[in-house]
């Protein structure tokens, strides 16, 4: 738990310290809703996802396996995580990315149809992101972009078997990357007058590398500083796969803290 602790208290000290160092002289205005210009506009924002993961690996109609990595038992299991998204624009074109990373450990593995006796599961996973983006609407309250890009997905699992009548020191591993387009919007809506709005993100993809579908759904809230943003989010991101019949799916949710600073 001191991980993540060490982690939450760094995205919140960001939002304090960043911006005293970088306040100027002359007062700026909080922004809710960004204004479309001719200008070049860059953020960044890191982030804390508090992630709940969940897979299940079929043969036809048949389950063999079976994993569960809530938020509580995920944290403590963390190894190290990196989460950072960044975005510039100039005019209606932009470019956005999100790059994610996370390495865990868990003995809440099992294999269906054994006692387990205490099985380990190791997994490394990177999610990235990128896209190009469209301006369709700007106004003073509500902004949203249309954007087409790629979404790559690289997974390495390995379960240390410990279960009745498997022989000692067997283990599964697998190894994959997955990459699809996708195609999405994302935007905010300002909340009546004030400096609060609601962000919102969907996208879908698949087709590509035995990927049925993947799809992402963000939506949260908001609010504006005269230095950027800080939300909070709930982000959904799913995957079903089938290769020589074996379908998997990959259920990644949870909420997000996020300190965004514009340039």
């Amino acid at each position: 738990m001191k991980k993540i602790y060490h982690l939450l208290a760094a995205v919140l000290l960001s939002g304090v310290v960043f911006p005293l160092l970088a306040a100027q002289d002359e007062p700026k205005q909080a922004v809710p809703i960004p204004q479309i210009n001719e200008g070049w506009r860059y953020s960044l924002t890191p982030y804390l996802w508090l992630l709940n993961v969940s897979g299940q690996v079929s043969y036809g109609d048949h389950t063999i396996a079976d994993d569960k990595f809530p938020a509580s038992q995920l944290l403590s299991k963390l190894q190290y995580a990196a989460m950072i998204e960044g975005e510039v624009h100039k005019g209606n074109w932009g470019f956005a990315a999100n790059l994610l990373y996370s390495s865990l450990q868990t003995q809440g593995s099992r294999i269906v149809g054994q006692n387990d006796l205490g099985s380990t599961t190791n997994m490394n996973m990177g999610i990235y992101n990128l896209a190009a983006t469209y301006t369709l609407y700007n106004s003073p309250k509500v902004y949203l972009d249309a954007m087409a890009g790629v979404r790559i997905l690289t997974n390495m699992v390995k379960t240390d078997v410990n279960a009745q009548g498997v022989p000692a020191g067997t283990s599964l591993s697998s190894t994959s990357a997955l990459t699809n387009p996708i195609v999405g919007v994302k935007g905010r809506v300002r909340i009546s007058d004030s400096d609060y709005f609601i962000p919102f993100y969907v996208d879908v993809g698949g087709g590509v590398s035995g990927t049925q579908v993947t799809t992402q759904g963000i939506i949260g809230i908001g609010k504006a500083y005269d230095w950027g943003d800080i939300s909070l989010n709930f982000n959904n991101l799913f995957y079903r796969t089938q290769n020589n019949n074996v379908t998997s799916n990959l259920d990644l949710y949870g909420a997000a803290l996020g300190v965004t600073f514009k340039f």
